[in-house]
């Protein structure tokens, strides 16, 4: 008996491969259908980019900066380590939203995957999330500041507000507890919630298939290996490919100096927040929540709607 027939006896690997790489994508295999793949690749790139980075992460406001210091100067390929993270994080912003773009376009949101486009909802808020919390913890110039201006934001939530910064912050002045929480927040809850929605968000995906665009040839079926795998694999290594690019060519992430809160920083924050800092300056003193907290409501309210004011049933593969 070879090693592979022993193992397949005991696990049952090859019916599991079989089921994964035979599945049917009605309509032909597309390069639309590459980014959900793309995402999950990166998925694993955060997670294993960040074990290594915490085993050398000191996560305290009096050691934080100096422990990111050592990572990115002194640590054997750590400036690689935390670049490859750093801009692994935009890239799945971009990934996401355009996930979402495609998914939108193929009106996959509708009956029967309003479930699944709630789910996707659901994990580009987690990304957000994760780019908000590690952004702070270099306790660096450039993420504490930013971390205010996004705390700040926070506050101005009808209702809530008030509390809802204090329990970030830890307390009315940001200091040690802003940056443990921050670290709870972006290597335990973030990751378990993340991990669960991805499997709600596979399983449905498996459950209802593609959702073939518009012009597709609903009678044609490819198997998912070997034509989408060679489509989503060769995304993934143009998406890795950029990564690796952008850290080489700033020998890693920025490190602004250590966090001063008696200086004048002029706080700004990363590109994927900017354009609610920038609405922010259309809506002050009084008006103030309505940029922070009221257009953005709306945007997400039309987004979770979607599947309700779009009576449309999503194409079936045959239809």
């Amino acid at each position: 008996m070879s090693l592979g027939d022993w193992l397949d006896e005991r696990t049952g690997h090859r019916a599991l491969l079989k089921s994964a790489l035979d599945e049917p994508v009605h309509g032909g295999a597309r390069w639309a259908y590459v980014f959900g793949s793309a995402l999950t690749l990166l998925l694993v790139v955060q997670a294993v980019t960040g074990w290594l980075l915490m085993s050398a992460y000191a996560p305290s406001a009096t050691t934080a900066w100096a422990s990111v210091h050592n990572i990115t100067f002194t640590l054997r390929a750590g400036w690689l380590i935390r670049g490859i993270h750093h801009f692994g994080a935009q890239a799945m912003v971009v990934l996401i939203v355009l996930h979402l773009g495609q998914t939108a376009l193929f009106g996959a949101y509708r009956r029967p995957r309003e479930v699944n486009w709630f789910f996707g909802l659901g994990l580009l808020g987690l990304t957000l999330a994760f780019a908000l919390t590690g952004y702070l913890l270099p306790w660096d110039q450039k993420g504490y500041w930013a971390t205010r201006v996004a705390t700040n934001i926070a506050g101005t939530t009808p209702v809530v507000g008030a509390w809802l910064q204090q329990m970030l912050v830890g307390g009315a002045e940001y200091g040690h507890l802003t940056l443990t929480r921050f670290y709870a927040l972006h290597v335990g809850v973030l990751p378990a919630l993340t991990v669960l929605l991805v499997i709600g968000h596979v399983a449905l995906f498996r459950k209802h298939g593609v959702t073939p665009g518009a012009g597709a040839d609903r009678k044609k079926i490819d198997r998912f290996f070997p034509k989408q795998v060679g489509m989503d694999l060769a995304v993934a290594f143009v998406v890795l490919g950029a990564i690796f690019a952008l850290t080489m060519r700033d020998h890693g992430a920025p490190l602004d100096a250590p966090a001063d809160p008696s200086s004048d920083y002029p706080a700004r924050p990363e590109w994927y927040f900017l354009s609610l800092f920038e609405l922010l300056k259309h809506f002050k003193g009084a008006l103030e929540p309505v940029g922070a907290f009221g257009i953005p409501t709306l945007v997400a309210g039309y987004l979770v709607a979607l599947p309700f004011l779009d009576k449309t049933k999503a194409q079936t593969p045959l239809s």
